[in-house]
């Protein structure tokens, strides 16, 4: 029985990989991406199965829409992966000076 999937960041790197291995063995996936270039091939591989969605997960409003109109469309998400975001490497005291997003999350 397939699965579907709502992952968070598949552009690349982990998101990317488990994407194509989800895909391959014939689940369905809904991926956001800031831009679609990179994942063009899944696009193109698997116009039925992969739902790309253009997402940037600090836009609140956005985020909800976009999870609000997959569950409307597939009335139902078996797993949620939140894969975006950034890496913070640092000394302890220099890396403890994190940013505050516009929505007022510490990250």
């Amino acid at each position: 029985m397939s699965r579907t999937w709502f992952i968070t960041g598949v552009s690349g790197g982990f998101g990317y990989e488990m994407t194509k291995q989800l895909l391959q063995k014939g689940d369905w996936v809904i991926g956001t991406v800031r831009k679609k270039d990179k994942v063009e091939s899944l696009i193109e591989q698997y116009p039925v199965t992969f739902d790309c969605k253009i997402l940037d997960v600090t836009d609140v409003p956005t985020v909800q829409s976009v999870v609000r109109d997959s569950f409307e469309k597939y009335e139902r998400i078996d797993v949620i992966v939140s894969n975006a975001g950034y890496g913070l490497f640092g000394r302890r005291i220099k890396a403890g000076q994190v940013p505050v997003l516009s929505s007022g999350t510490r990250i």
